[in-house]
């Protein structure tokens, strides 16, 4: 399943992850979070459950996030979060479980915190 997303009635776009968001497709996952931000003051990511992760889509989503708390917007997950994003996650040193001075200083929703 490719990576896609859908507009609620509210405004709030979701994006679908696809079954990858690695290097091969972070090209694409950047391109339709930057359109999806820049539309939409709600933006939220669903996984695939089986959804394959690499450190670049762990970046994309850090990015993404950053850049939305300092336009006053929202981006964040529904569903639960996969274990291959935990597992990159933990193998990369990455998680937090401090504020985010990025994210007006609320834990991280996807390297620690509130998962």
């Amino acid at each position: 399943m490719p990576l896609n997303s859908s507009v609620r009635e509210n405004g709030e776009i979701i994006v679908t992850s696809g079954d990858r968001l690695t290097i091969e497709t972070a090209a694409d996952f950047s391109r339709i979070i930057r359109e999806a931000l820049e539309v939409s003051n709600i933006v939220s990511l669903e996984f695939e459950p089986a959804v394959e992760f690499d450190i670049t889509g762990a970046q994309i989503l850090c990015s993404a996030c950053k850049s939305a708390a300092q336009s006053g917007k929202t981006f964040s997950f529904h569903g639960p979060q996969p274990q291959a994003l935990a597992d990159i996650i933990t193998s990369s040193g990455a998680e937090r479980s401090t504020v985010c001075k990025h994210n007006n200083n609320s834990t991280c929703i996807w390297f620690g915190g509130a998962n």
